[in-house]
């Protein structure tokens, strides 16, 4: 830990907690009242103790917050209930992904010297990875706060919660189709906003929320909270509760991405709570949109001053299209100088143009004489009716500062849009850019298609997104592979984004600034003949020439699967189980492959204790189900026992319903799973885990049947190289109200990933194909190169040499962003025959003495 402090020695073991922590602060407020203004230390202070997560401060307010947090027994209370509920589980890494590994074998260049010198990524000090993570943000949020420490870290939050409008839950396949009108991905629901308890169930879900992302909140930070019409008044009145009224900065309004039509007046506006943790230190950064006369904000500059020295009014024409105004013409509008109130040294009078002008009764001159000559001098001076006035170039100011209300906010076309309730990203750009700077981290409790990340990527801010759904995940992971970024020029390379990005003042051929840096030229500077000011455009850094940025690395976490202390196994599965049947009777439906419905009857629990959670029937006829545990995957062992029970029982189908599959469990699945006798994995919607907070209804389309992946692994034939390659044939999908198989074509398949190194718990993907989409055209465009190796239309891997591990897995993602493990161990016997491949299938035949059973048993076929 940074500069970690000698506790004094009066930290004895007896002290509690709280009591050792309210001296140390103690202890940090004298030291830091003693350093000059404005108090801070040279680096941060903090106080480390065993089995909690260390305190950290970095001057005299941020000691007088956590002592006066100390103070305020409410919050106390509700940290301490947070705390009492249970420790949070930890994350553990389920993915680590890389840009530029992947498009290096993508473009053939297995060794990372052969990229192409202009191609890269940024880097953060101490080796940090942006980090995308799957749960439920209540315990996600908890386990960053708690079980990390990480109160205090997170500069900005931006908080896009479903509205409250009690919308049912709805899915649309996420990837589009090739040949269709735009390229990329079609608009997704996949998320719910149906609560049981109607507004108070949605405002205490909220609630919870707000408070762990307040505590995770630096000092300066903000949090930005998007939400409709409907419940914005309710919003506010908790986060005037959650952050203390006296911590509201504004209201923004902007235009939604759709208008809902009614028989009234019609809604086209979001809105936007933000809120700061302390709004005295808030970090705040103006942004500027540049002027164009006419528009908001230069809707006076309607006057035009010739190369000859006239001066006329703006033409329709050129107001319309100010490119039409001659060459060396400035355009200009009319500044008042005068000021309201009395004052004997500006009530003087001054002559102009042959008329002597005097200040309006009750008012004076907002500079003095010396400064009138001045303007007049310079030609600044001009004469409006009876009102003497000054003329403001548009060059002086060539920007207008940003207010709450951001009428160029347009919404993207319904056809490009990824998800159903994606936010336009110049919202989320701005409140990034207002209140964060380059290196800062930032945190999205609810990622939904990726935007918050997709920005911060694009702006240098570390980030953290969490999402309880499997489709955003999916999305956000395809959007940042395949995004191309334009690279911001640093000041300092080694400290990557944290040390800033450079600024300079630019001019065009026609001397319009188009740099980061603008003059600000006010009338009290040109009355004294100063230089202008210059204000920074955050949004307009200098770009580094011809090089081209890929997404940083990105980690994809989950919860760790342990049982909550004080529970056993069996306990804990059975009140699961129990939590689980209920759900199912209120939805007892499994969505199948397409807008197929599997509908459920007759659901019951079993007659006796054993593996199975329930029972029930499916086209007339007796299945059982089993439920995994609410903290682990289902794995091989499991499936082995449930398969043996449904064997004794009778049972043609047999469901396992679970958050995740392990590839042991999915292995175990397929092979028990063949003849008469049927296996199906059904994912369960992570929702499951919200308690009570949410509506199930027969809609609600929690519970999906997976299919299972066809991959074949091939060694090539020849040579003294081994090589292998992996070839996705499709995905079977078994229909058990037809008793048929469906094949679905890899073309048919959204994505899939390969690890051709696998070490048996972090997934590294070396190549990644998204069949169904033109996804990676525009990284190819912008690094002016195509695909050397593989297939381009998704179905086969580059040509690989096996790891040290000798161990490969395939991970795909279906339609519904269900994730699905595939691991072979790769044999290390040569093949006898040249010219004969070595197969390693994967594959599902409908029938039981299928081929595949034979080729089996023979040694070379299918597995």
């Amino acid at each position: 830990m940074a500069n970690q402090p000698r506790m004094p020695e009066r930290f004895g073991e007896g002290s509690g907690p709280e009591q050792l922590l309210r001296e140390w602060l103690l202890a940090r407020i004298a030291e830091a009242a003693a350093l000059p203004p404005p108090h801070r230390f040279p680096r941060p202070q903090e106080l480390v103790k065993e089995g909690r997560p260390p305190v950290r401060v970095e001057g005299l307010s941020d000691a007088v917050e956590r002592l006066c947090r100390l103070a305020r027994p409410g919050r106390r209370t509700e940290e301490a209930g947070f705390r009492s509920a249970g420790a949070p589980p930890p994350l553990f890494c389920r993915e680590r992904i890389s840009a530029e590994r992947i498009v290096r074998t993508m473009l053939g260049k297995e060794d990372e010297r052969e990229l192409p010198p202009l191609l890269g990524s940024y880097g953060f000090p101490g080796g940090w990875e942006n980090r995308l993570i799957w749960g439920d943000s209540l315990l996600v949020l908890k386990s960053l706060l708690f079980r990390e420490g990480r109160e205090g870290e997170v500069q900005t939050v931006y908080f896009d919660p479903p509205y409250g409008v009690n919308f049912p839950s709805c899915f649309e396949p996420f990837a589009r189709r090739r040949g269709e009108a735009a390229p990329g991905f079609v608009r997704v629901k996949a998320y719910r906003d149906a609560w049981e308890q109607g507004l108070p169930s949605y405002l205490a879900h909220l609630r919870e929320r707000l408070l762990l992302c307040r505590a995770l909140l630096h000092p300066t930070g903000s949090l930005f909270l998007q939400i409709g019409e409907e419940n914005l008044h309710h919003v506010r009145i908790l986060l005037d509760e959650v952050f203390g009224e006296r911590n509201f900065v504004s209201l923004i309004s902007f235009r939604k991405t759709s208008a809902f039509p009614g028989k009234l007046l019609r809604g086209v506006s979001d809105y936007l709570l933000w809120y700061a943790r302390q709004k005295e230190r808030v970090k705040y950064h103006p942004l500027y949109q540049r002027k164009r006369p006419g528009a908001e904000g230069a809707s006076n500059y309607r006057w035009v001053e010739l190369p000859d020295g006239k001066c006329r009014a703006l033409s329709p024409s050129e107001e319309a299209n100010p490119d039409r105004v001659p060459p060396g013409a400035r355009i200009f509008a009319l500044g008042d100088l005068r000021s309201a109130g009395a004052s004997e040294r500006g009530s003087f009078a001054f002559p102009f143009a042959g008329r002597t002008f005097r200040p309006y009764a009750n008012s004076h001159w907002k500079t003095t004489r010396e400064g009138m000559e001045r303007l007049a001098e310079m030609g600044r001076l001009v004469v409006s009716g009876r009102t003497l006035m000054y003329k403001r170039y548009l060059s002086d100011f060539p920007v207008v500062g940003l207010t709450n209300h951001w009428s160029d906010v347009r919404p993207s076309f319904q056809r490009n849009r990824r998800y159903v309730v994606e936010t336009v990203e110049k919202v989320v750009e701005r409140c990034l850019l207002m209140t964060t700077d380059p290196g800062d981290l930032v945190l999205d409790p609810t990622c939904g298609s990726g935007t918050t990340a997709a920005v911060a990527e694009r702006w240098g801010r570390r980030w953290i997104c969490i999402d309880a759904a499997p489709v955003p995940l999916a999305l956000t992971r395809m959007r940042l592979l395949t995004s191309v970024y334009p690279y911001h020029a640093l000041r300092d390379p080694v400290e990557g984004p944290a040390g800033g990005f450079l600024y300079a003042r630019r001019q065009n051929g026609a001397g319009e600034e188009v740099g980061g840096i603008v003059p600000h030229l006010t009338l009290e500077a040109i009355a004294k003949d100063q230089p202008a000011e210059e204000e920074v455009l955050v949004d307009c850094p200098e770009l580094a020439t011809g090089r081209t940025r890929l997404s940083g690395p990105f980690l994809v976490e989950g919860l760790m699967p342990v049982n909550a202390e004080g529970k056993s196994s069996a306990e804990e599965g059975r009140s699961f189980a129990e939590r689980m049947r209920e759900a199912l009777g209120l939805s007892p439906v499994f969505a199948g492959a397409g807008r197929k419905r599997i509908p459920l009857e007759k659901i019951r629990a079993p007659d006796w204790p054993s593996v199975l959670g329930a029972e029930g029937v499916v086209a007339g006829k007796r299945v059982g189900i089993v439920f995994g545990l609410e903290t682990e995957p289902i794995g091989e062992d499991l499936v082995r026992k449930a398969a043996r029970e449904a064997s004794r029982k009778g049972y043609r189908d047999l469901y396992l319903v679970g958050f995740s599959i392990d590839a042991g469990g999915l292995e175990r699945l397929r092979k028990l799973g063949r003849g008469n006798r049927r296996l199906h994995y059904v994912q369960a919607s992570l929702d499951l885990l919200m308690g009570g907070l949410l509506k199930w209804t027969r809609s609600s389309q929690i519970f999906w049947l997976s299919g299972l992946p066809q991959v074949r692994v091939r060694r090539k034939p020849g040579g003294e190289e081994e090589r292998w390659q992996v070839e996705i044939v499709g995905m079977a999908f078994f229909d058990p109200l037809t008793r048929t198989l469906e094949q679905r074509r890899t073309e048919e398949l959204p994505a899939w990933f390969l690890d051709t190194d696998y070490d048996g718990s972090c997934f590294l993907p070396r190549e990644a194909f998204f069949p169904r989409t033109e996804a990676w055209e525009a990284v190819g465009r912008a690094l002016g190169a195509t695909r050397e190796r593989g297939d381009p239309e998704g179905r086969r891997s580059s040509l690989f040499r096996p790891g040290k591990h000798r161990r490969i897995a395939v991970k795909t993602i279906d339609e519904r962003g269900t994730e699905l493990l595939v691991v072979r161990t790769l044999p290390r016997e040569r093949v006898k025959r040249p010219g004969v491949a070595l197969d390693l299938d994967f594959r599902q035949k409908n029938g039981a003495s299928d081929a595949a059973g034979r080729g089996q048993k023979r040694g070379g076929g299918l597995m």
